[in-house]
């Protein structure tokens, strides 16, 4: 073997060393900031689990006092009347046409970790440049910190799900039926001119509206049932109802006005007896 072929080997055994060497460091710091307990220090905000930025920032410096944390700067973008326009200087967030976006990494034994996350309202919804303050910007870049040390290991298990899409509403078969499907509206007020034109759709496919279907229950015992029967959605129920009290409302005034109207002919008659 030649002194050249040797000196290749060595090189690349200190490389599959060193490789290995920072796999377990790696693999180390997760395995040891998994086992730690957060459970204790988790309050409850807004019905989601929260771990505090400072509880986590402690716990994590406390097995490794060389941990270090920083939020990445950007060169600063103000949205004017000609476009993006830069300022000359850089701030530790970025704004995009999306919102406002930070950026947290923390270094632990030589391994970075690193999360982004946009500046969030109350209702979880991404806060455009024209509400944004440096107190909500914080906040984020906080709660940005928390998210990166879980990607480290700590407390991974409340963000566990959190980027999964909500699973739709599982259909069960349904036979042909003269029964309407079920519409899960939210009711609201309606006029009678919406209340006549809201449609019924059946599972059979049939669609019928509300004016439709009142007139039919004149004449056929069937739909009249139905009517009575309540086998039908919430919000459906409701309009039905709202239209039912209109019509009985002006059948009631109907027989008052034509009460009215032959009251003079029988006070007449009253006298000509």
């Amino acid at each position: 073997m030649t002194e050249e072929k040797k000196k290749v080997e060595k090189t690349e055994a200190k490389e599959a060393t060193k490789d290995a060497e920072v796999k377990q460091q790696k693999e180390t710091v997760y395995a040891t900031l998994s086992k730690i307990d957060v459970k204790p220090y988790i309050k409850k905000k807004m019905g989601l689990d929260y771990l505090s930025w400072a509880t986590a920032w402690g716990l994590v410096k406390a097995h490794y006092p060389d941990a270090k944390k920083e939020f990445t700067e950007y060169p600063e973008f103000i949205p004017t009347k000609g476009g993006w326009t830069p300022t000359g200087r850089d701030v530790p967030y970025r704004l995009t046409p999306f919102g406002c976006e930070v950026e947290a990494t923390v270094t632990i034994n030589g391994e970075k970790t690193s999360q982004n996350l946009y500046v969030m309202n109350n209702k979880g919804e991404a806060v455009k440049a024209n509400g944004l303050d440096m107190k909500l910007i914080n906040k984020a870049q906080q709660r940005c910190l928390v998210k990166a040390l879980a990607t480290a290991g700590l407390g991974l298990d409340i963000y566990a799900g959190e980027d999964l899409p909500e699973e739709p509403a599982k259909k069960t078969p349904q036979r042909a039926s003269s029964a309407p499907s079920r519409q899960y509206r939210q009711p609201r007020k309606l006029s009678k001119t919406q209340l006549e034109n809201y449609i019924v759709e059946f599972s059979d496919g049939n669609k019928h509206t509300l004016k439709e279907i009142f007139k039919r229950a004149k004449t056929s015992e069937i739909v009249k049932d139905w009517i009575k029967s309540g086998k039908y959605d919430v919000t459906t129920g409701t309009y039905i109802k709202q239209l039912g009290a209109i019509y009985k409302a002006e059948q009631k005034i109907k027989t008052e006005s034509q009460n009215s109207q032959q009251a003079p002919d029988q006070f007449e008659d009253i006298i000509a007896k």
